[in-house]
């Protein structure tokens, strides 16, 4: 895999671009080693800090300590997690024949929600990656939900609050 991020990155690299991977189901200090394997400058991370919440249960300002300098772009997406564990029966992992793992996975796990109303530390995010030097976007993502184009204004006005 870091060979074919390699080529990635180094595509990206000769476009003045980056190839950015989106955080989920991966600690921060995995995806790093990654990063620095590759060792590219046209390698970078989107950091979505529900993912992190919903599927790891990592906390989204430990993910920009560990991953600020890389950081190319974040969401603005806020859910919570059900279910704390198993992280492999969400994404289906695999036995060693190719075939599909079960797990003992009951009911939902994780659940989007409305910005501001999850488990993302909204403030000390914020701070945090000010604190990185991240001044890129905070792309709002609404993916479910009954109403979500109600939940993006939502969302933009709790932002522009947060942000002053």
């Amino acid at each position: 895999m870091a060979h074919a991020l390699g080529k990635c990155a180094a595509y990206a690299a000769e476009r003045d671009s980056v190839f950015a991977i989106e955080t989920g189901p991966e600690k921060p200090e995995t995806l790093l080693n990654m990063l620095q394997d590759v060792n590219s400058g046209g390698l970078g991370v989107n950091l979505d800090p529900a993912n992190l919440r919903m599927v790891t249960c990592v906390d989204p300002v430990h993910a920009v300590e560990v991953l600020g300098k890389y950081i190319v772009h974040t969401h603005a997406k806020d859910g919570i997690n059900l279910a704390p564990g198993c992280v492999p029966a969400h994404y289906k992992a695999y036995n060693a024949d190719g075939s599909i793992r079960k797990f003992e996975a009951p009911g939902p796990r994780r659940q989007e929600v409305p910005l501001g109303q999850g488990q993302v530390p909204w403030d000390s995010y914020l701070a945090a990656l000010r604190e990185a030097g991240y001044d890129g976007f905070l792309t709002i993502e609404r993916e479910c939900g009954d109403d979500p184009e109600g939940d993006i204004h939502l969302a933009k006005n709790f932002l522009t609050r947060k942000l002053g």
